[in-house]
């Protein structure tokens, strides 16, 4: 079917763009502008729902699930599964007596934003009927909430409390063709659970993606469906509708600077097209704020676009900002969204008719060569890169920009689905989590696809030097390894923070310290003409012990400044206010969840000025992270387990400074041009060897 419906040669981009045919995608249903509460409003937005794809197989879903344990639900984006099939079962009972129907999202944004447009739909005040839980955000009720949405993550670790997740009734995993490491793991615990439950639990599994037949085989447990069709456990149900058709433009030729053809794109959008907002697909944060800081630089030397309206959409980022992402603009103003792939799939963002597609994505990559865990920039998958175009074509005809080529397109360069996360990151989360759900075999679990077995070895490795695992038995120590699998943090920075209050008596800041980096960590910016100032407030904050102390010595003072005066006080000193504010809610809840423990009469002490023992506290989890200054340099690091060459971030302390510590531990990898190491914090080496002897009388030919 031809999707061209445009008379005459189509407009020029300044990219020399080339017109193809290809798929069409399902239209958008939500109104613009709708308010809860308005009665013309609530009538239409039903009605809305009614000419939904989903609506139309409202029946064979109900039917799918009363009959079969697990149902694959396949279905163009824009088709409703994500919002609609969680309310056809709350409507058919699933929800009576007190049960819950639960929908897993892969990202805590999509989890959240899909909570308040079922709350909308529904009628219902957020946190009552329709709730989101997410890792340090709950807005829910034990009491009222019926459905529910929740990141894969976090109900896995209800299971730690309620192994066969007794309460909910339906299962519903979303968008399970992103093959993230915790819906993997989902998918085979509610493997387990379907088998002990049977008559009164339901899994369905929802994808845009046509890789069904591997959900639906993974789930069926009849061994013989052919002779007895009857007694099978799982089926599949597609999903079809209406459509709005979507022009695919190329490159002619390969563009030598993304952001700069991003840019460029958007701006010849806007000039030449009709209405309609404009998203664009970046690989990540920095590279977002790299663009829209160009195109205001643009919008400022331009009469041609002072009507474009560039906003930012990346996980994390404040409700401030992301409300002006889903709010309507004002008449006569076009947004132009550059979103990481949070925007790719379960999140809507209503008004877009065109998208400009980078093919690019950021994804976390385990190098069993050097053995870290790092964020690399790779091309995406093709059945992602449909994804970012169905975007395009949700409210009306919408046109996608790609900025490559289609030889590119077609060649390996971009493989048909993405590799699963348990075949390419570190796998101690997933393990540990396992482990503390008692499996003991971990060769032998049923993976829907087994991990290989050198990531497995690294896992088991890292966390018997941690301490979770007794080398011996092969299961989790008491109280740090249960106690570890139950903290929403990584095993290495829940390890620092249970050791604060077990071994080295400096809880107040070590908390401090986690709370920072699981918001983010660094919370220092330098606005445009404002540097010398910035650089300047910056070191009234400095530690010169490093990084994650410097945080620590903001945090506080952050906490010491009045509730009424903290916004105006971080504008004052160049600091993020939004990741100050939720590294705080972080550290209320670390100090709850240390109490429950047992530590309740620890989470109060200090090292005070002895910033040696919260050196220690982080270096016990941070070990394997540690690196030394290359004496042949000075200025760069190798790191001690394989001998890579890294950088200090250019946001770091240590960066400029004369004269660097010899031996640092770090928060995170990053890769662009160079391996970037950031949340240094300095260290003696002779900590190391008395932290994790074992893991460092290995490595240590190459320090």
């Amino acid at each position: 079917m031809s999707t061209s419906k445009y008379k005459g040669s189509e407009p020029s981009l300044g990219c020399d763009m080339g017109q193809v045919d290809e798929g069409s995608f399902i239209r958008s249903y939500y109104a613009d502008g709708f308010t809860a509460g308005d009665t013309a409003s609530k009538m239409f937005l039903h009605e809305q729902r009614r000419r939904l794809p989903a609506f139309k197989h409202r029946m064979e879903l109900l039917y799918a699930v009363e009959k079969y344990l697990a149902v694959v639900v396949v279905g163009e984006p824009g088709s409703g599964k994500s919002t609609q099939v969680p309310q056809f079962l709350y409507e058919a009972g699933w929800a009576a007596g007190g049960k819950v129907i639960v929908c897993t999202q892969p990202r805590r944004v999509a989890a959240a934003m899909l909570a308040h447009r079922v709350a909308e739909e529904m009628d219902v005040a957020l946190g009552t009927t329709v709730g989101y839980s997410v890792r340090f955000s709950d807005v829910s009720s034990a009491e009222n909430t019926r459905i529910k949405y929740m990141t894969d993550g976090t109900l896995m670790h209800e299971c730690l409390a309620d192994p066969m997740l007794s309460k909910y009734s339906v299962v519903v995993v979303d968008e399970a063709q992103d093959r993230s490491l915790d819906t993997d793991t989902l998918l085979a615990l509610l493997k387990k659970i379907m088998k002990k439950r049977k008559g009164d639990f339901r899994v369905i599994i929802s994808s845009a993606s046509l890789d069904a037949e591997r959900f639906r085989g993974y789930f069926e447990t009849n061994d013989n469906t052919l002779a007895q069709p009857e007694h099978n456990t799982a089926t599949i149900l597609s999903i079809s509708g209406r459509i709005f058709p979507v022009d695919i433009h190329y490159l002619t030729a390969s563009c030598e600077n993304y952001l700069v053809a991003a840019t460029e794109t958007a701006t010849k959008i806007h000039i030449s097209e009709g209405p309609g907002d404009i998203l664009i697909f970046l690989p990540g944060k920095n590279e977002i704020e790299q663009a829209i800081s160009t195109l205001n630089d643009q919008i400022d030397s331009s009469n041609n676009l002072d009507s474009l309206l560039p906003l930012a959409m990346y996980a994390g980022i404040s409700a401030e900002k992301q409300k002006l992402v889903f709010d309507p603009p004002e008449r006569g103003i076009r947004k132009a969204i550059f979103s990481t792939n949070v925007a790719e799939t379960a999140v809507t963002i209503d008004g877009v008719v065109y998208v400009v597609d980078s093919g690019l994505v950021k994804r976390r990559i385990f190098d069993t060569d050097t053995n870290i865990d790092r964020l690399a920039t790779l091309t995406i998958s093709k059945s992602s890169a449909k994804q970012r175009a169905g975007r395009s074509g949700r409210t009306r005809p919408g046109k996608t920009y790609r900025l490559y080529t289609r030889e590119a397109y077609l060649s390996s360069l971009f493989p048909e689905h993405e590799i699963p996360e348990i075949c390419r990151v570190s796998l101690v989360p997933m393990v540990l989590m396992l482990k503390a759900l008692g499996v003991s075999n971990l060769v032998r679990f049923d993976y829907l696809q087994p991990p290989p077995p050198e990531l497995l070895s690294q896992a088991l490795e890292l966390l018997a030097e941690l301490g979770a695992i007794d080398s011996g038995t092969g299961e989790l120590t008491p109280k740090l390894g249960l106690h570890l699998a139950e903290l929403p943090l990584s095993p290495e920075l829940g390890v620092c923070l249970l050791n604060s209050v077990r071994t080295f008596d400096c809880a107040k800041e070590a908390i401090s310290a986690v709370s920072m980096l699981a918001a983010g960590g660094d919370p220092f910016f330098v606005p445009g003409g404002q540097r010398s100032e910035a650089l300047e407030d910056k070191r009234d904050f400095m530690v010169q012990e490093g990084d994650v102390l410097t945080f620590v010595n903001t945090h506080l003072a952050y906490l010491e400044t009045p509730a009424r005066m903290r916004v105006k006080w971080c504008n004052a000193h160049f600091l993020s206010h939004r990741m100050l504010d939720q590294s705080a809610r972080i550290h209320r809840q670390l100090e709850a969840m240390l109490a429950r423990m047992g530590y309740h009469n620890r989470i109060r002490s200090s090292c005070g000025r002895d910033y040696k023992s919260l050196q220690k506290c982080i270096a016990s989890g941070l070990f394997a992270n540690a690196a030394r200054l290359d004496p042949s340099d000075g200025r760069r690091y190798r790191l001690i387990k394989n001998g890579l060459v890294v950088d200090i971030h250019p946001s770091s302390i240590f960066f400029a400074a004369d004269c660097k510590p010899n031996y640092v531990v770090f928060a995170q990898v990053m890769e662009t041009t160079k391996v970037y190491i950031r949340g240094i914090s300095a260290v003696d080496p002779a900590w190391l060897s008395e932290i994790a002897p074992h893991y460092y009388s290995a490595k240590q030919s190459n320090t």
